[in-house]
């Protein structure tokens, strides 16, 4: 079976994460978007549709699949920043050429190669939805139009993944364990004498090789990655969805880390998304509710959005930096490859490649940039990756 997993024309409205990756590559509840498609359909043959600029470092982090191919077959179009499930994808299978839409959002297909083809002549999802004189469904599948419903949807979503980590149980542990039937953890991970995991409002999912020190409190709905340390007197509250190799500590309630970052001192981190390779010095703090209690903008994209939320934290991009002390309104947006060191709140909305000390906000230098950029992959043994420079500089360059 085809599968054809796209991004459309809104792919910038999840920012700053989506400048260095796909839309389907944003993490919502205990996986990204695809890493569930890919689960849900293990033997698929699974091809990506993404904006050009994206297409060497896909290519490069998906290299089993076929990236902005030129042939199309039959198959089954499932738009990648939505959270399918197994009962709407096996909707779309039985229905061809049937349109399907959730939230007014056109989010899937079954269709011929010729209509296929069709779509990808006249500009693809890339720059509009297909327009065809055919019957149309709706579905239940959420669609992650910004950062802030991945925030909002990962209590829900770390619920409906706990099926796919039959393998996983309840640890061996001397820890203090609430509710344990609902607390899955790989017999890879450790989790230390003192500890507290409260699963009493959702599971708790512990992954390969992850560390729990003594002292600390986790409560689900709770997704702890691989590799990933928790240091003594952290307290990991419900919503929270961590990537790979992240080493955490302070306060973090209903937040997402793509994977591969420090927030490992004290301060708090609220209903906030944050990228790859991101730093948070001693003391970073971020406010995710207004003192009058006002629903929360934030600017997406060069258009200012009214969340509807009273609860928006942060969101920044990849290899971002925090000095100590760093204090962040509701609602900011930091692009990737930025540098916050200033004297109190720094502008909500800070561009890619900011250097923003004191009062004054410059341009990063990018030879500065790429140096520290390859020395913290270094760290961690890692490499970066001749598709990752190119993709940064050119988002520095724009």
């Amino acid at each position: 079976m085809n599968i054809y997993i796209y991004e459309n024309n809104l792919a910038l409205n999840l920012e700053p994460i989506t400048l260095t990756r796909p839309s389907f590559d944003i993490r919502c509840g205990a996986f990204t978007c695809i890493e569930r498609i890919s689960i849900l359909l293990p033997d698929a043959n699974i091809h990506l549709f993404v904006r050009p600029d994206l297409e060497d470092i896909t290519k490069e982090t998906f290299p089993g699949h076929h990236v902005n191919p030129s042939q199309i077959d039959d198959g089954l179009w499932l738009l990648g920043n939505a959270l399918w499930n197994a009962e709407d994808i096996d909707k779309i299978k039985d229905h061809q050429s049937t349109l399907f839409y959730a939230n007014n959002t056109q989010i899937g297909a079954n269709l011929t190669q010729e209509l296929g083809k069709m779509w990808m002549e006249s500009g693809g999802p890339l720059l509009s939805d297909l327009d065809i004189d055919s019957a149309k469904s709706d579905l239940s599948t959420h669609i992650v139009e910004y950062l802030w419903d991945a925030v909002e949807l990962t209590n829900q979503q770390i619920e409906k993944d706990i099926l796919f980590f039959k393998e996983f149980s309840t640890p061996e542990t001397d820890a203090i364990l609430i509710n344990e039937k609902n607390i899955f953890a790989h017999k890879s991970s450790v989790i230390s004498k003192g500890a507290v995991i409260d699963a009493s409002h959702g599971p708790v999912i512990i992954a390969n090789e992850t560390c729990v020190k003594p002292l600390t409190y986790l409560e689900g709905p709770l997704y702890l990655g691989e590799k990933c340390v928790v240091e003594p007197m952290t307290q990991i509250k419900g919503g929270c969805s961590i990537g790979p190799a992240c080493k955490l500590g302070g306060e973090i309630n209903s937040v997402i880390i793509q994977g591969w970052s420090n927030k490992v001192h004290d301060g708090h981190l609220g209903d906030a998304y944050l990228g790859q390779w991101v730093n948070l010095g001693a003391g970073t703090v971020n406010s995710n509710l207004k003192n009058n209690y006002n629903d929360i903008d934030v600017m997406v994209n060069g258009t200012m959005i009214n969340t509807g939320s009273k609860h928006v934290g942060c969101f920044m991009g990849d290899h971002v930096k925090t000095a100590i002390g760093t204090r962040l309104n509701t609602g900011t947006v930091i692009g990737p490859g930025s540098n916050i060191a200033v004297n109190g709140f720094p502008t909500k909305t800070i561009h890619p490649f900011s250097w923003c000390v004191g009062n004054k906000i410059k341009r990063n230098k990018w030879d500065a940039f790429i140096e520290t950029a390859k020395t913290v992959e270094k760290r961690r043994g890692l490499d970066l990756s001749p598709a990752e420079e190119e993709l940064l500089f050119n988002i520095f360059e724009i």
